[in-house]
């Protein structure tokens, strides 16, 4: 035990066992290397390790061999071991949801910052405030519109003044305005607000992604937070039991 061979330690209390299946001392040590744990500080003290892992076929073993008289005390060993071994994967699970976290942020900066190039910039230089394509999109067809009806009030009132070749010219000309408006606004604008919603569409499933993943988060800390407070009790406990009981196995 001391020198952490805990194979040949398995094998050497189930050789023991043959003899004496319901010996105490041979299942606490089976219970023990189960652990890889070489005495019970070692159960004390694995609070503070990272890492930790028990073997539950010697541990269902131990429990299926110990008396009626000991058996309690077994199952509450294997279940400190469970409890260990569920706090420890709470944590790993944590660090791992936490990079999944990071990930995420960074696919969000991403994506947002190829967001920001299907802005449309309108003022010189492009310094003003980049217009949203659906912004734009709507004022180009209100402009359109605008300048459309004006140039045909225009025309309709050369017509009836006479000039009806230059009330011809201009309802040719808004005739163009319209066609460079359409032009504009489904071949240079749709696109861009078409690809941005679809950005959208992909930011909130990120959002909706890292919601759930905090959410995990703050589920498993707080279920971590518990198995400690119990883990440190029950250990408390635990070794004080098994001072008392291996006290009276040594008087019998």
């Amino acid at each position: 035990m001391l020198r952490k061979e805990f194979v040949a330690v398995v094998d050497e209390y189930r050789l023991s066992l043959k003899t004496n299946p319901h010996d105490f001392y041979a299942l606490r040590g089976l219970m023990l290397a189960a652990a890889f744990l070489k005495d019970m500080d070692g159960l004390v003290h694995e609070d503070e390790a990272k890492h930790f892992s028990y073997n539950p076929i010697i541990v269902n073993e131990v429990i299926d061999c110990a008396s009626e008289e000991d058996k309690e005390y077994f199952k509450k060993f294997a279940k400190l071991y469970a409890d260990k071994k569920r706090q420890i994967d709470c944590r790993r699970e944590i660090e791992s949801l936490r990079q999944d976290c990071k990930r995420i942020e960074t696919a969000m900066q991403l994506t947002e910052d190829t967001r920001r190039d299907y802005y449309i910039k309108v003022g010189k230089f492009g310094i003003s405030q980049p217009w949203h394509p659906k912004a734009y999109f709507i004022f180009g067809w209100c402009a359109t519109a605008f300048f459309l009806i004006l140039e045909l009030i225009i025309a309709g009132v050369l017509a009836s003044s006479g000039t009806g070749g230059e009330g011809v010219f201009m309802a040719v000309f808004g005739g163009l305005t319209l066609l460079i408006g359409a032009g504009v606004n489904f071949g240079y604008v749709f696109p861009r607000f078409k690809i941005m919603k679809e950005i959208d569409t992909y930011m909130e499933e990120f959002k909706t992604e890292l919601s759930i993943t905090e959410a995990k988060i703050r589920k498993l800390e707080a279920e971590t937070e518990e198995l400690s407070e119990d883990i440190t009790k029950s250990i408390n406990d635990f070794v004080w039991e098994d001072e008392y009981r291996t006290f009276n196995k040594k008087q019998q």
